[in-house]
């Protein structure tokens, strides 16, 4: 009986520890990407990495982009991001909404500048529409979190 109860806690512990250790997940391509989590993801890693023709594809022609310095097109958003000067973006508490052929994706980010050593945190919203191309973001907004 002593041996059984052993067997049945250390196969349980080793289940806790096994859950626990997996790898996150990997960053899709856009042609692997199944839903507007990984857009968003593959949006800011565009901009991360310099390439912001990637990210403009991924801006739909009516694009509008809100900050506390006012509401832009989508030719002064592709400046903006260019501007942000990113070094890394972390996103957490992502929430994705469907909405018909949209989908609302809410996220906080912190966002580190090459330029700055300080992340600076804000609350973030990009709406996603599907078309017959795949998916395009149609506005994003982003407001700075109090410290």
């Amino acid at each position: 009986m002593r041996r059984f109860k052993f067997l049945v806690i250390a196969s349980m512990a080793a289940l806790m520890v096994s859950c626990t250790q997996g790898k996150p997940p990997h960053l899709q391509s856009w042609k692997d990407a199944t839903g507007a989590e990984a857009y968003e993801r593959l949006f800011w890693k565009a901009i991360e990495d310099g390439d912001f023709a990637l990210a403009e594809r991924r801006m739909a022609p009516i694009y509008t982009l809100t900050t506390s310095a006012g509401i832009a097109q989508r030719d002064k958003a592709g400046e903006y991001f260019r501007s942000l000067n990113l070094k890394h973006i972390d996103i957490a508490d992502l929430r994705v909404e469907p909405e018909g052929a949209d989908m609302v994706v809410s996220y906080t980010a912190s966002i580190e500048a090459k330029s700055s050593s300080t992340p600076q945190r804000y609350y973030m919203t990009t709406v996603w529409q599907q078309v017959k191309s795949g998916w395009i973001a149609i506005c994003h907004t982003e407001v700075r979190a109090n410290p």
